[in-house]
């Protein structure tokens, strides 16, 4: 049983935007460039639409759904059909509810009593155009159609429907520049806009939004402290007066009240907690955390969006998880089981706990 026999069996139940929009759907199969409603001939359009002339009160938009039927002006070809016909309850020249005067209604019968089928084949003409209208307008402002006819206007980038473009602009995504940049489809980030247009960024936003790109269990971890290496150019140095940096002892900036800017520091590296967070996700299984580790998965998708969302200013990390159980012991040599020191890597039997020690840095951009 195909859709149309499907519909025809709960006619009186259908609206008319719902048997076009299936219609359209069904021929943009053979055709993804497929439109109802367009500037092309009648004959060429995937669906015909007829008024319906009986004086009957109608009972729903559809009145009858007739298909199967072979095109007369295709004798030669026995396998073309002619497209299916709507006969509609609404926005005819005749029939019940006339935009005409009921006088051509009364006529139109006449001529079908007497099987001439001329004049109801010349107001078809209008009836289909004025249905193709209602049509077009009603796909015009529905953002469901509008999503559905995206991925085929053009060949190409994917140009965005209304509705899509909207919330990418309401998220930050408004010009070409900003679009097509992530390892992920920009249509990923339309359900997620409001995330993104929300200036005040948290951790339980970054965490959800994770959480919907990749699918796994990712949790966010704030305050994440982390010695941060200075370079010999900002360490102290105590000497002469030419080598000498950083070697005040005490003392306070007039300006801010806070430690004087060439104070003295003891060490190479400093403890940062405000600027760090980590990516937590896991338990993961073998295979999945071997692919993160060597660049793959969704490694590059958690870094950019982690990177967008939260700013350029913040450095997040990646914490893996993986069973004790899963852990496979270290063979060199082994494609199957690489060796990464600090990664996939434990001396001795891992046991059954969770294991949680494989950090991995998120590279800028």
């Amino acid at each position: 049983m195909t859709l149309w026999d499907r519909l025809r069996r709960r006619v009186t139940a259908l609206e008319l935007p719902q048997v076009a929009r299936l219609g359209e759907q069904l021929a943009r199969r053979r055709d993804p460039l497929a439109r109802l409603g367009g500037d092309m001939k009648h004959g060429d359009e995937p669906l015909h639409f007829i008024a319906s002339d009986r004086m009957a009160m109608p009972i729903g938009d559809i009145a009858e759904i007739e298909t199967g039927d072979r095109d007369p002006r295709q004798l030669a070809s026995l396998t073309v059909a002619r497209p299916p016909r709507i006969t509609a309850n609404v926005l005819g020249l005749l029939g019940a509810t006339p935009a005409l005067p009921p006088f051509y209604s009364e006529i139109q019968l006449q001529r079908r009593r007497l099987r001439d089928r001329a004049m109801a084949a010349f107001v078809n003409i209008f009836d289909h155009r004025a249905l193709s209208f209602f049509w077009r307008a009603v796909a015009k402002y529905n953002w469901t159609v509008n999503a559905e006819r995206a991925d085929g206007r053009a060949a190409g980038p994917v140009v965005p429907d209304p509705i899509s473009g909207a919330l990418l602009a309401f998220g930050g995504f408004a010009t070409p520049a900003m679009r097509d940049r992530l390892a992920i489809d920009d249509a990923a980030l339309v359900r997620l806009a409001h995330h993104f247009a929300d200036t005040r960024r948290s951790a339980a936003g970054l965490e959800l939004v994770l959480r919907r790109l990749t699918g796994l269990d990712v949790r966010v971890i704030e305050a994440e402290p982390v010695w941060m290496a200075l370079p010999q150019g900002e360490q102290t140095r105590i000497g002469s007066v030419a080598t000498a940096r950083f070697a005040r002892l005490g003392g306070t900036d007039p300006l801010t009240g806070l430690g004087a800017a060439d104070a003295a520091l003891i060490g190479a590296a400093v403890l940062d907690i405000q600027h760090h967070f980590v990516i937590a996700i896991g338990p993961l299984d073998w295979p999945a955390l071997v692919d993160f580790c060597g660049n793959g998965g969704p490694r590059r998708v958690i870094g950019e969006i982690c990177r967008l969302y939260a700013g350029l200013e913040y450095t997040p990390q990646l914490r893996l998880a993986i069973a004790g159980a899963d852990v496979r012991p270290v063979r060199l040599g082994d494609p199957g089981v690489p060796a990464w020191l600090g990664r996939t890597c434990w001396l001795g039997d891992a046991g059954p706990a969770l294991r949680q020690d494989c950090q991995l840095a998120i590279e800028p951009i």
